[in-house]
């Protein structure tokens, strides 16, 4: 994949709070990353560790703390705190300065960079808010302008019968252009498909409403249109089982169900929140076979939270290890595995087992990870880490990067 190619979906700085009485949870905090088109991320972590709460503040089901998301280079989500913070942080710096020196002018020239410091950081915030007021129009106006350079040079030089078929194609891609909104080209397939569906609608009107909500048709294409995808999905019997409920269905048949909502819309990315989940070995692999081809057959980029390295082997081409809310390691699936530089990530590869291993005891990471809430001053790992120093329990380090591949331990601090 070439490198310089401009990411679909860019996730900058996320920090994701969440209060909890007169404290604060941070479920994610300083979490980035980026995914290019027809690409496969995976998000990698044991439960708890801020996997989902990504995957839902990318879709706008949280009102993210801090960070920006960009979809295809449009802001559609972004934080107010960092902003806040700095604003607060100048006011103590400044007063600190200003209370430090005697000069009359110096003091009204430091006084003037505070309230220009302050002025520019309220001016990003309303930027920030006005952008994803903003981000339908600019979206719109984008696939406009993709839909007029592809199809006006080719009617300029067609004749007859040719240029009438591609001036309706025109036609039809610029109505359906200008309709599309762009959060619903980012979907989600949850975790729990039992509680994601409606028990009490039958899985047709499902589909089809979810159809009828976000396109111009009429309830019969509608139906038409859900029939397709339920069989695209491998749902046999399609048109007879869009009468019956979600308990008529198998674990693995409403995951299928899952997958063919969130196809509905042609989405250029689809997020899949362990989407094998309770779902026996044999039916996780049709199930991962069919988002595979799916995504490959669509062109659409996909991003995988699992806390399976096998899935994430299988199926991804770039990965990042979570921990404590943290991203503890980021790298390709190849060089991760074959190099795995965070004591956790170390870990993680050394509980994998084969069935030829014949060891009495299963290796595994001594502890628990860090409680919601539970604030800690250095790395999120070091209680349990078996190589943590001093220094790993009194600061958190940033993230390295050593050829492309970034880890958070200090370990390669001097390495990098």
């Amino acid at each position: 994949m070439n490198n310089k190619e401009e990411a679909l979906l860019k996730i900058d700085h996320l920090c994701q709070y969440f209060r909890m009485g007169q404290s604060e949870l941070k479920a994610v905090d300083d979490v980035s990353f980026e995914v290019k088109k027809g690409e496969v991320f995976g998000l990698v972590g044991e439960s708890g560790c801020g996997k989902t709460t990504t995957g839902r503040s990318i879709i706008k089901l949280y009102d993210i703390t801090s960070g920006n998301v960009y979809f295809k280079g449009i802001r559609i989500a972004a934080g107010k705190r960092s902003y806040e913070e700095a604003i607060k942080k100048a006011k103590e710096d400044y007063k600190a300065k200003i209370e430090a020196t005697s000069d009359a002018s110096k003091k009204e020239q430091l006084k003037k960079e505070l309230a220009d410091f302050v002025a520019e950081q309220k001016r990003q915030i309303k930027t920030a808010v006005a952008d994803q007021k903003r981000c339908d129009k600019k979206y719109i106006s984008q696939q406009v302008a993709e839909v007029e350079k592809k199809y006006l040079p080719m009617i300029e030089k067609a004749t007859g019968s040719k240029k009438s078929e591609l001036e309706k194609e025109y036609r039809d891609a610029l109505r359906k252009a200008k309709k599309t909104k762009l959060i619903t080209q980012i979907q989600m397939i949850f975790q729990d498909p039992m509680t994601s569906l409606n028990p009490i609608r039958t899985v047709g009107a499902q589909l089809t409403e979810t159809i009828l909500a976000h396109r111009k048709t009429s309830a019969l294409r509608a139906q038409a249109t859900a029939i397709r995808l339920l069989k695209k999905v491998g749902i046999a019997n399609a048109k007879e089982r869009m009468k019956e409920y979600p308990f008529q269905f198998s674990g693995g048949q409403r995951q299928r169900i899952m997958i063919a909502m969130a196809l509905c819309l042609h989405p250029d990315i689809l997020i899949a929140d362990e989407p094998t989940t309770a779902l026996d070995v044999t039916v996780q692999a049709q199930i991962l076979k069919l988002i595979k081809d799916l995504q490959t057959q669509n062109q659409m980029a996909a991003v995988f939270i699992t806390h399976n390295l096998a899935i994430v082997a299988d199926v991804a081409d770039e990965v990042l290890v979570l921990y404590g809310g943290y991203c503890v390691e980021k790298a390709s699936v190849e060089e991760l595995f074959s190099r795995p530089l965070h004591p956790y990530t170390q870990g993680l590869l050394c509980s994998l087992v084969s069935v030829r291993d014949k060891q009495e005891k299963l290796p595994a990471i001594e502890g628990y990870p860090p409680a919601a809430g539970q604030t800690l001053s250095g790395c999120p790992f070091a209680p349990r880490c078996p190589k943590a120093c001093a220094k790993c329990h009194e600061s958190l380090p940033p993230l390295f990067t050593k050829n492309g591949h970034e880890v958070r331990c200090w370990l390669w601090e001097e390495k990098a």
